[in-house]
């Protein structure tokens, strides 16, 4: 079992305190901010604060996750919401993975300004994981075999944890059958992306979520080369671009 909790990747971070538009992004299940850290730097180019949360049980070992529920989760990440929100005119919402699932719960729970599920996780291909309930008083933890990453993937700052406690992924499953039944009280306008390699989200997400959400404002961006972790993957700079443009960010003007 692998310890992160002396990774700088894996901590929160935070860029331009100061400003009066704040963007909130949430990183995924089993991984840590430093999957959003490269977005968190080019968005600081703009006008806007923006915070990278860690989430509970995360950042640290399995063991601290399994502790953890998906309340504990949904709770930090409308509390990130609220803290910015104390300061800020505006607040948008960015999530990956997980962190899509729980953006689209924040945007369903607070006055969000803009939100963007980046490969929302409402269906999972790992069809086993289903079953994680029943299996989890006979297996404990459940490893995944690495994959490969394509050239010119960012990998350092892919810092997840080697194994995922079977009580978290039932955690998980509850999480995104929440998300699913909260999506018609989303009216935020959405930008929802799909990466075309992706080989843990259903592509099924990303329609639900154009289909049963409330938002008059919404499209589908898909990244076609880019796998499930597209903020790290050889599309990032059209990803982050289109990010930028959609929350309506202004360049500062020092730069």
């Amino acid at each position: 079992m692998n310890d992160l909790s002396q990774n700088l990747l894996c901590r929160p971070f935070s860029f331009n305190e100061s400003s009066r538009n704040g963007v909130l992004l949430i990183h995924g299940f089993t991984a840590t901010p430093g999957t959003l850290l490269p977005l968190g730097a080019y968005l600081a180019r703009y006008d806007c604060r923006v915070e990278g949360i860690l989430l509970p049980g995360h950042g640290t070992n399995a063991a601290d996750m399994e502790r953890c529920s998906w309340r504990d989760w949904l709770f930090a990440a409308q509390k990130g919401y609220d803290r910015l929100a104390q300061t800020c005119d505006s607040v948008s919402v960015v999530g990956l993975s997980m962190g899509g699932a729980l953006a689209l719960l924040v945007a369903a729970s607070r006055p969000t300004a803009r939100t963007v599920p980046v490969c929302a996780a409402l269906k999972v291909q790992n069809h086993a994981s289903r079953f994680a309930r029943y299996v989890r008083p006979i297996m404990r933890y459940y490893t995944e075999r690495a994959r490969e990453s394509d050239p010119g993937f960012l990998q350092e700052y892919n810092a997840c944890y080697d194994c995922t406690p079977l009580r978290s992924i039932e955690q998980l499953n509850i999480l995104m059958k929440k998300a699913r039944h909260q999506l018609k009280n989303i009216h935020c306008p959405l930008l929802i992306v799909r990466a075309g390699k992706d080989a843990t989200v259903c592509p099924e997400s990303a329609e639900m979520i154009l289909r049963q959400t409330a938002s008059a404002n919404k499209r589908l961006y898909t990244l076609p080369d880019s796998p499930h972790v597209c903020t790290l993957g050889t599309e990032r700079d059209r990803l982050f671009q289109e990010v930028a443009a959609f929350l309506q960010l202004e360049r500062n003007a020092d730069l």
